[in-house]
């Protein structure tokens, strides 16, 4: 009886020790490990608390044969560690959260899969699962005080109030950018070219030698020689320029609608409001939107592709409630919700990036960019300098 004892200790022992170690029994009789799908992204802090949880709840409901770790990185972050510097990076999980400006580069790099089932539509192209538009986030407050009862609609309206508004005794500018980022040059620069009707490229070609671009140019290059942009904009990052927002130390930014929800949490709702970007003036043709798409990809070396693919397809599937948590669109009450609808409504979104190698694209504009904000070059020389190159990286592909 003793060494009965013994045994069946020793086997509720292995029995509990299994089961903490995650392993389960196949009809085999085999034993295998619980696939745990680790899923990397951003969204956690740009969602409603708790909407991802609910989701990994819904889906080990019905998957009970599969454990999801949300696995929260930063967008520089998984940005760096997709497409950084290093020839082999390591991928920080089995799905990976991505901005579709990356995909072309990932495609390439071969260590994400697009493809799986509701990942891509008939054409091959990513369909983003969310996707939302920049819009010109201004202070309502600070404009009440200098004299303004709206936002600027054209150029030398934004001028004459930026002129008003900036103060380096008070540490306060008109625009806050940043550079330092993997979308500086989208989100900072390419609407107020936007803004003018002006395409990048045409028939698949750059298009950057027009008079728009040109003028675009120009008049970016007077903000940053004017001393109207927040000091330290180039080396800044997403982060701070919303900071610089937030604080009061700069005006006006353009940034994705998403952050609304952001802002208003820290500012309240009467402090700020949003519009479209300032267009030149007398300017009535038709604007572009810049605008943002999440997908996901799935870790080629995962292994658990199959499992990952699952929830890939599950999360893909929960989309339309995503969005729901980012921007209230169907809360029509919401007065941002409504701005944001008449901007999008007003103009087209963007799409001319899409498929090209993003990287590349943005680290060649962002070179000339630099000579032109030093001084050292003419907008005309600028776009010259840039078509070029651009020309030269489309070639290579």
């Amino acid at each position: 009886m003793k060494h009965l004892d013994i045994l069946l200790f020793i086997l509720a022992l292995t029995v509990l020790i299994t089961g903490l170690i995650g392993v389960g029994i196949k009809k085999t009789g085999v034993l295998v490990k619980t696939p745990n799908i680790v899923f990397t992204q951003w969204w956690e802090n740009s969602i409603e608390k708790n909407v991802l949880d609910d989701l990994v709840r819904e889906f080990k409901d019905s998957h009970g044969g599969i454990e999801i770790v949300l696995n929260r990185v930063s967008y520089e972050d998984i940005h760096s560690a997709l497409l950084g510097k290093n020839d082999s990076p390591v991928l920080p999980g089995d799905i990976i959260a991505v901005d579709t400006l990356w995909v072309p580069e990932l495609r390439k790099k071969g260590n994400l899969e697009f493809q799986w089932p509701g990942g891509s539509n008939q054409q091959g192209l990513e369909t983003p699962l969310i996707s939302f538009i920049n819009v010109f986030y201004y202070n309502v407050e600070i404009l009440k005080e200098a004299g303004f009862s709206r936002p600027p609609k054209s150029r030398s309206e934004f001028l004459n109030i930026a002129r008003a508004v900036t103060s380096e005794d008070k540490g306060r500018w008109a625009l806050s950018m940043g550079r330092n980022c993997s979308r500086g040059i989208y989100d900072d620069i390419f609407p107020w070219i936007w803004s003018a009707g002006a395409e990048l490229f045409k028939d698949g070609n750059p298009a950057l030698n027009s008079r728009p671009v040109i003028e675009s140019l120009s008049f970016l290059a007077s903000l940053e020689q004017g001393g109207l942009i927040a000091p330290g904009w180039s080396s800044a990052d997403a982060e701070k320029k919303l900071e610089d927002f937030i604080t009061g130390r700069a005006v006006f930014m353009i940034a994705p609608a998403i952050n609304i929800e952001l802002v208003r949490k820290r500012m309240g709702d009467d402090a700020f409001s949003v519009s479209s970007v300032p267009a030149p003036d007398n300017f009535s043709g038709k604007t572009y939107n810049a605008s943002c798409g999440w997908t996901l990809g799935v870790n080629t070396n995962s292994a658990f592709r199959e499992e990952a693919k699952i929830f890939a397809d599950f999360i893909a599937g929960k989309a339309p409630a995503l969005s729901e948590k980012l921007i209230p669109r169907n809360r029509a009450q919401d007065p941002f919700c409504s701005k944001v609808w008449d901007i999008a409504i007003a103009g087209e979104s963007a799409r001319e990036i899409t498929g090209l190698p993003w990287g590349k694209l943005e680290e060649a504009f962002n070179e000339e960019l630099s000579v032109l904000f030093a001084g050292q070059s003419s907008a005309a020389d600028t776009a010259a300098a840039i078509q070029k190159k651009w020309e030269d990286v489309i070639s290579s592909r």
